[in-house]
């Protein structure tokens, strides 16, 4: 079977122990690709890979996990950052950060697929809650880093408030936090 270069052996590992199969750490790249038939019969489907017929397609396209090189992060996280200033200042146009509108726009489209970084996501919300924003534009995110966006989210929400109200005979109410 054929697997992408892009992915790498930490994924192909990882990918296939959310599915319930251990792969030895010590084995290489190329060893865990020749044996990977193997373990593609004791997979468990999930809602993400429903069938061997999304594994294989899935396993044969590019990684979407994103590995920028050292420039490529100094060049989007700055246009980021100008995007977050720009949303800031209450979207105000001058030489320093934009001269025109189209600006912003073309800023945004060139960062989206680099969802994985929280400042990119930050920046395309922003730019999405902006009055000038022409189209919605949704940060592209790996299937790893939206699932643990998606366990922070819910360890967020699960507050418990004690509050408690007592009515006394010498102070009409007690309030008590705990």
């Amino acid at each position: 079977m054929i697997v992408d270069k892009s992915h790498s052996k930490k994924d192909i590992i990882n990918l296939f122990r959310r599915h319930g199969i251990v792969i030895n750490n010590n084995l290489t790249k190329g060893q865990i690709v020749s044996n990977i038939d193997s373990y593609i019969d004791n997979f468990i489907y999930n809602e993400k890979i429903k069938n061997l017929t999304e594994l294989k397609e899935y396993l044969k396209k590019p990684s979407i996990k994103q590995k920028p090189t050292q420039l490529e992060k100094i060049n989007f996280m700055f246009k980021a950052k100008r995007i977050i200033k720009w949303y800031n200042n209450d979207f105000i146009l001058h030489d320093g950060l934009y001269n025109s509108m189209e600006d912003p726009y073309n800023d945004v489209m060139s960062i989206y697929m680099w969802g994985d970084f929280p400042t990119v996501r930050r920046a395309c919300r922003m730019y999405n809650a902006s009055p000038f924003c022409k189209n919605h534009v949704n940060p592209v995110i790996s299937d790893q880093v939206e699932e643990e966006l998606y366990n922070n989210r819910i360890i967020k929400k699960q507050f418990i408030y004690s509050l408690k109200v007592k009515h006394d005979k010498e102070n009409p109410f007690i309030v008590t936090f705990d």
